[in-house]
C-alpha cells in the first residue's frame, strides 16, 4: 500500500511532531510492503505557483528523509525526472527501497529508454540499484490516455534496458 502524503514537504516541522507517528499508525497491522510517497502536486494552479518560488533546488526532504529513514515505511516514491530535488538526498533513505520516478508525469513529452537508464544511473550514485524500483514521478490521472501509455511503455523499456546495461 502507498501513502500519498502532499503535506510532508510543505509541514516539515509536524513531520517529526506527528507527522511519521501518524503515518505508521496508517500502516498498523498491514502485511503487505508500504510506501509513502511525498508529492508536490500536480495540475493545480496553487501547488505549480507554490513549485515556483522554491527555487533552483527543492531541499525540503532533506528535513524529513531522516525522520522517514527510521520509520517502519518500507519504501519512497520520490520523483526524479525532471524534478529539483537534488539526488543526493536520496542517500538519507539508507534503509529504504526508492521507488525512483523515471518519468515526468508533469509534461506530454516522452521519454525515451535512454531516458529512464540515465535517471537511473543517476539514482545509482546515491542509492543501491537493488534498492531502486523505477516509476512514475506521481499518478497520471490527468494525462491524455496516449500520451500516458506512451509513457508507461518508455518505462517498461527502459527498466528492461537498464536490468541489460547496469546488471
Amino acid at each position: 500500500i502507498q501513502f500519498d502524503e502532499p503535506a510532508f514537504n510543505v509541514f516539515m516541522d509536524e513531520v517529526n511532531d506527528w507527522g511519521i507517528e501518524a503515518l505508521t499508525r496508517a500502516a498498523e497491522g498491514l502485511t503487505c510492503k508500504t510506501a509513502v510517497h511525498i508529492c508536490y502536486g500536480y495540475g493545480i494552479k496553487a501547488n505549480t505557483d507554490w513549485k515556483e518560488s522554491l527555487g533552483a533546488e527543492w531541499r525540503q526532504y532533506e528535513q524529513i528523509f531522516p525522520a522517514i529513514d527510521k520509520s517502519p515505511i518500507q519504501q519512497v516514491a520520490i520523483e526524479c525526472r525532471n524534478s529539483h530535488v537534488p539526488l543526493e538526498l536520496l542517500a538519507l533513505l539508507k534503509g529504504k527501497i526508492v521507488q525512483a520516478g523515471v518519468i515526468d508525469v508533469a509534461s506530454d513529452i516522452l521519454e525515451t529508454p535512454d531516458d529512464v537508464v540515465k535517471t537511473i544511473e543517476a539514482v545509482m550514485k546515491f542509492v543501491p540499484k537493488e534498492n531502486i524500483v523505477a516509476t512514475t514521478n506521481c499518478g497520471m490521472a490527468p494525462m491524455r490516455r496516449d500520451i500516458a501509455e506512451a509513457k508507461l511503455r518508455a518505462l517498461g523499456a527502459g527498466a528492461k534496458l537498464a536490468r541489460q546495461k547496469l546488471g
